[in-house]
C-alpha cells in the first residue's frame, strides 16, 4: 500500500479512538468530514484508501480509523501512488496580465504570502522576483514565511500573531487606495484576526479548490473591495506571469523604503534570576541553524516570540507553527511524523511546559528517533497568564489557575532514555547544546529553556477580540 501525502495522516483502531471512555469518532467526522475515513469492510478497503489519497492530494488532513476485526486480518491491498494534476487557468493569467498594470497604476501594491505558497520548491526566489518587479512591500503569515527569502528587498515581516511592528503598521494602514496580491490566503484568526482585508482591489492566487475557511472556493467574504481569483499552482502561475509583466509596462508605483529593523517596540531585557533573556536566546539560535533542518512551534509562547525576534525566515530551517485549532502538544506529534517521514532531517520541536503535560508520557517511544525538543519553561500557561491580564484585568491573578508545578525536565528526559540539557541563564552553554543537537546520532535530546513569563515579546492581537463571554 502506498499513500502519497502532502498534508497529515492519522491512523487509529476504533477501540482506541476514545477519550475517558467516550467515542470521538463523531468528533473526527464533524471536524474532518470526508477526511475521516472509516475502514469497516475489507471489500471496500482499497476504495476507501483511494479516497484518502484523493483528499491528501488536495492538501487536506485525513484520519483513517480501522475496526478491530479489520486490523486482526492479513490482507493484500494495492493502492498505487499518484500525483496531483498540476497546471493553471490560462484565462485567469491572461486577464491578470491585462488588467493589473492598468488598475494598479500609481497605487501601492502589497504582496501577502500565505502558507499555500510554501509547498513549492524554489518559491522563495519567485516571490523575491515578484515583489521586486512590482516594487511591492511584502508581508507573510507565520507559515507563509517558508515561501519568502530573507534576502527579499521588499520584505516587511510577519503579520498578526507575533507580527513585526513595521509589518503590522503597513498592514493596518492598507485602505481603499491600495492593491493586495495574496499568494494563498490564510483566513484564520491567527493570520487575519477575524478581519476583512480593506484593500480596494485584491487578487487571490490559489491552486486549492476548497481551502480552509472558504465560501464556494473563494474568500470574497474576507475582502472589502474588488476580489478576483487567479487559479493555478502558485509556482507555475508566477513562472508564467513574471516574464509577461517584465516584458510589458507594469505601471507606476509609489516609492518604498524598507527598514532594516522590523521592530520598534521597547522590550525589557531584565528577567528574573535563573531565566534566559528570551530575545538573546532566539537571536543566538537564529545564528546556529545548519542545513537540512526543520522546526515546529507548539502552542506556547514560542509560536509568537520566535518570529518577532528573528524578523525574517532562515534559509536553513523552515518552521511550521501549530496555531490553527490551538491544539497544545501537537507540535511533538508533527516532529515525530516529520522525523519518521525523513530520518535525515534535523528535527526541532519548540514546546511549552504546559504542552508537556499532553505528550510527556510518549517520550520513551521516541527516545531513539533523533528528535530535538526544546521545553520553553516559564512555569505557567503563558498564553492564559498574560492573556487574562487583558481580558479580565480586574480579577486577581491567583484566580487565573495558570501556574504550573515545577518539573525537572532533564531528569524526566533521561529517565525515558533521552539525553538532556538545561540552558544556562547567560546562554554560555547554548553553542555546546546546538553542537550536540547536530552531532549526536540515534538518541533524542531534550533541552530545558528557563524563561520569564513577564518578558512579553510577540504580541497576541486575538486578545482584543475576547471578552468574558469568549474563550482564549
Amino acid at each position: 500500500m502506498a499513500l502519497n501525502s502532502t498534508m497529515s495522516i492519522g491512523l487509529a483502531p476504533l477501540q482506541d479512538v476514545s477519550v475517558h471512555g467516550m467515542n470521538i469518532l463523531p468528533q473526527l467526522q464533524a471536524e474532518l468530514a470526508d477526511g475521516c475515513v472509516v475502514i469497516d469492510d475489507l471489500d471496500t478497503m482499497e476504495e476507501q484508501l483511494e479516497r484518502a489519497q484523493s483528499i491528501l492530494l488536495e492538501s487536506k488532513p485525513v484520519a483513517i480509523c480501522f475496526y478491530p476485526d479489520i486490523l486482526s486480518r492479513d490482507v493484500q491491498v494495492d493502492v498505487s501512488s499518484r500525483q496531483r494534476p498540476r497546471g493553471f487557468r490560462q484565462q485567469d493569467i491572461d486577464r491578470f496580465v491585462e488588467e493589473f498594470p492598468r488598475i494598479a497604476d500609481g497605487r501601492r501594491v502589497v504582496v501577502y504570502v500565505g502558507s499555500e505558497a510554501a509547498r513549492w520548491p524554489g518559491i522563495q526566489a519567485m516571490t523575491t522576483s515578484f515583489s521586486s518587479l512590482l516594487q511591492a512591500p511584502t508581508v507573510w503569515s507565520v507559515n507563509g514565511a517558508n515561501a519568502v527569502s530573507a534576502e527579499n528587498p521588499y520584505g516587511y515581516g510577519y503579520i498578526s500573531f507575533g507580527g513585526n511592528d513595521e509589518a503590522m503598521k503597513l498592514w493596518r494602514g492598507i485602505g481603499p487606495e491600495d492593491c493586495v496580491i495574496a499568494l494563498g490566503f490564510d483566513p484564520g484568526e491567527y493570520s487575519l484576526n477575524l478581519g476583512a482585508i480593506p484593500a480596494g482591489d485584491l487578487w487571490h492566487f490559489t491552486g486549492w479548490s476548497e481551502p480552509y475557511g472558504h465560501l464556494a472556493g473563494e474568500f470574497r467574504h474576507r475582502v472589502r473591495g474588488n476580489y478576483r481569483v487567479v487559479r493555478g499552482d502558485l509556482d507555475l502561475t508566477l513562472a508564467e506571469i513574471i516574464p509577461r509583466l517584465t516584458a510589458g509596462a507594469i505601471g507606476r508605483r509609489p516609492a518604498v523604503e524598507v527598514p532594516a529593523r522590523l521592530n520598534t517596540r521597547h522590550i525589557t531585557r531584565d528577567v528574573r534570576d535563573g531565566a534566559v533573556d528570551f530575545i538573546a536566546f532566539y537571536e543566538q539560535l537564529h545564528r546556529s541553524w545548519q542545513p537540512n533542518s526543520i522546526g515546529f512551534d507548539d502552542v506556547c509562547i514560542a509560536y509568537k516570540d520566535r518570529q518577532y525576534v528573528t524578523q525574517r525566515p532562515h534559509p536553513y530551517i523552515p518552521f511550521h507553527t501549530m496555531h490553527d485549532g490551538s491544539a497544545m502538544g501537537g507540535g511533538f506529534g508533527l516532529g515525530v511524523g516529520a522525523k519518521m517521514a525523513d530520518p535525515s532531517l534535523h528535527t526541532f520541536v519548540f514546546t511549552g511546559d504546559g504542552c508537556w503535560r499532553l505528550f510527556g508520557g510518549a517520550l520513551a517511544d521516541a527516545a531513539n528517533l533523533d528528535l530535538r525538543v526544546f521545553i520553553i519553561n516559564n512555569g505557567v500557561y503563558g498564553i492564559v497568564d498574560k492573556g487574562l491580564e487583558v481580558v479580565i484585568p480586574d480579577v486577581e491573578k491567583r484566580r487565573y489557575h495558570s501556574s504550573l508545578p515545577s518539573i525537572d525536565f532533564v531528569a524526566a528526559a533521561k529517565a525515558h532514555g533521552w539525553d538532556g540539557f538545561r540552558v544556562k541563564p547567560d546562554l554560555s552553554n547554548l553553542k555546546e547544546i546546538m553542537d550536540a543537537c547536530y552531532e549526536t546520532e540515534g538518541q533524542s535530546i531534550l533541552v530545558d529553556v528557563p524563561v520569564d513569563a513577564d518578558q512579553v515579546i510577540g504580541l497576541n492581537p486575538r486578545l482584543y477580540n475576547l471578552t468574558t463571554k469568549t474563550y482564549l
